[in-house]
């Protein structure tokens, strides 16, 4: 049963203090890659990780004919709510060698902000998301950055401690490395910082299950270290009146294959 909306979103009727859907404060990110990728009228549009696909959602509405892809079947049902027209599948990038859900060649953009991330095979992933793209198509990829004393670094920190991230490879955590060994030709890149504000810890952690990484960390070790990290990690950041506000930093890549490169030089 539908008990309310947050952000346009139906939320169902729970006890949980905060909803696992993606945060309002997201859509600066959501438009700084829109405003690389620039027209997307009629293109084939996949998001991997989508959630409840409120990329989508902004994608759509800029012309784009959208696809997503989840490995939560209740992130999905919300989605296909919001998107009824959109081709959403259960699937994701989550263990090594595991392939989408769709054939080669499909989509002119595929985007994801869950899937390409320190500690991944990424070289597997970004290989996955070129295989669906046709030639000469473009791929944006996203995710968090932790400037050094920021909240995010000190939550890494205690990942890094369980084993569950691997240590930072630079500013831009290896990413435009990989994205070259993939055979993929960058063409716009920018960070994007936010400010996420939760009535509690305990609703900023719940918040957190939507985030495909938190998901696959408890799915290595259980709930109570994972959870453990981040009630320390965000300890700093409570307020007297228990609200919590985190600053969150992201970076976003957009690259085309260098198949397309080569016939825009020929």
């Amino acid at each position: 049963m539908i008990a309310g909306t947050m952000y346009g979103y139906p939320l169902q009727d729970s006890e949980q203090d905060w909803p696992p859907l993606p945060e309002q404060e997201l859509r600066p990110l959501h438009r700084a890659v829109l405003g690389a990728l620039g027209p997307l009228d009629g293109q084939r549009l996949l998001d991997v990780g989508c959630g409840v696909g409120l990329f989508l959602c902004a994608a759509e509405q800029r012309g784009a004919l959208v696809a997503g892809t989840d490995t939560a079947v209740e992130r999905l049902e919300i989605a296909r709510w919001a998107l009824p027209d959109a081709d959403l599948r259960v699937g994701g990038l989550v263990d090594p060698g595991e392939a989408l859900p769709f054939d080669s060649g499909t989509f002119d953009v595929v985007t994801t902000g869950a899937s390409v991330h320190n500690g991944t095979d990424r070289a597997a992933v970004l290989n996955e998301l070129v295989r669906v793209v046709r030639p000469g198509g473009r791929v944006a990829v996203g995710g968090w950055v932790r400037p050094s004393g920021c909240w995010a670094e000190n939550f890494a920190g205690h990942l890094r401690r369980l084993d569950l991230l691997a240590p930072s490879a630079g500013a831009d955590d290896g990413l435009d490395g990989a994205l070259s060994a993939a055979g993929l030709t960058v063409l716009h890149s920018g960070d994007v910082s936010c400010l996420a504000t939760y009535p509690s810890a305990g609703a900023a952690w719940t918040a957190m299950l939507g985030s495909e990484p938190i998901l696959r960390a408890l799915r290595m070790v259980g709930e109570v270290p994972v959870r453990a990290a981040f009630m320390a990690s965000v300890a700093g950041a409570v307020r007297a009146d228990g609200v919590v506000r985190l600053p969150k930093s992201f970076r976003y890549v957009v690259a085309t294959t260098r198949i397309r490169a080569a016939v825009a030089g020929a």
